[in-house]
């Protein structure tokens, strides 16, 4: 009989995929997560031998867990016999035991009600978006602004605010705005003014914000276009006007709740967490990289070294043709079955929402 897979073996990305337990393994690490996740206590064969409906004895169940703790599933405190997952046991639990957990109707109809009530005005959307998934899930909301790259053009107004000084407004399409400043060298009249909004829109209107830097010169050409201070201006520097700001506007629900959490009790532990929170520049670099539909990275497997004891749930949100991410950041000991539907399920009515907008 060939030796069992040890977690030593693998790549460390690899590793929960590939790893094969017995079905006594299985049960005995799904036991162990569910009463850690409930309890924040670690649990001992005594308990695990009358909670498992398993013909087994403490000792026979003490030597599965030996094996599981080898595997690099389970760990355990020194000053406790009883055992505790790791990153890789949440990994495993998540991918192959958690069984798919509904909201109650109660809790569904109650952020219906909530995201329907919400204000109209987008950035208000967001703060308050993250404040509802840091109540309902007792953790920290994070909600990432959409990235306007992928955005749509609408239309492009300009505003003189100035002789020689232009506000000019760009339209995204579900409302999001951009506005920047631009300076003429001359004075220009407000018919050329006019001119100028006609033909950009005419030719840039319906474009991704990222393609028109490229495309712009030879859309805008023509017609004696060039001849336009404005026009000039679209032709000239197009990444100024429409190259958007990399997406960096983060919102953050409440935070009070994580602090009671038995994990954030020891004052490094919640300094951690508080550094976490300040430096918001960590936040916005890992909800940046996250992969489609609902994406769940536990502890190490988060791209910042600060991020180490935390587990991160999130989903996408569309607004318009741009897209911006919400979720969760917890401890690595969280209820993810119930996390995931609530991210899922609000990603899902923001984007309704903004779309009624």
């Amino acid at each position: 009989m060939p030796a069992p897979l040890r977690i030593t073996d693998l790549p460390a990305p690899m590793a929960a995929d590939r790893l094969q337990l017995s079905e006594r393994e299985r049960i005995i690490l799904r036991h162990i997560v569910q009463h850690f996740i409930l309890s924040a206590d670690p649990v001992g064969s005594r308990a695990l031998a009358r909670r498992t409906g398993l013909s087994l004895s403490p000792a026979s169940i003490r030597n599965v867990m030996a094996d599981l703790e080898e595997m690099g599933l389970l760990t355990h405190p020194h000053t406790s016999a009883g055992r505790l997952p790791t990153s890789l046991g949440y990994r495993f639990y998540v991918d192959d035991l958690m069984q798919d957990e509904e909201l109650s109707a109660a809790e569904r109809r109650a952020i219906e009600q909530r995201i329907e009530q919400i204000s109209p005005e987008a950035t208000d959307i967001l703060n308050q978006i993250g404040d509802l998934l840091g109540r309902v899930s007792r953790l920290l909301g994070v909600i990432l602004a959409p990235d306007l790259s992928s955005g749509i053009l609408e239309r492009v107004e300009i505003l003189r605010v100035a002789a020689g000084r232009l506000m000019v407004v760009v339209v995204v399409r579900a409302g999001l705005v951009r506005t920047i400043m631009l300076e003429l060298s001359s004075p220009i009249s407000d018919a050329d003014i006019a001119v100028a909004v006609r033909l950009i829109n005419e030719r840039l209107g319906g474009m991704r914000l990222a393609d028109i830097p490229v495309e712009a010169e030879q859309r805008l050409a023509g017609e004696g276009a060039a001849d336009n201070a404005v026009v000039r201006l679209f032709i000239d520097f197009p990444e100024r006007i429409f190259a958007p700001d990399p997406p960096g506007e983060v919102h953050l629900g409440p935070a009070r709740h994580v602090f009671d959490l038995p994990e954030f009790s020891a004052p490094d532990k919640m300094r951690g967490i508080i550094e976490l929170i300040e430096d918001r520049d960590v936040i916005v670099h890992l909800l940046r990289d996250r992969g489609e539909g609902v994406t769940v990275t536990i502890g190490d497997e988060n791209s910042s070294g600060q991020l180490r004891d935390f587990s991160v749930i999130t989903s996408h949100y569309l607004h318009g043709g741009s897209r911006g991410t919400l979720g969760i950041i917890g401890p690595t000991r969280m209820n993810y079955s119930r996390l995931i539907a609530l991210v899922n399920l609000t990603a899902r009515l923001l984007s309704e929402r903004l779309k009624s907008r």
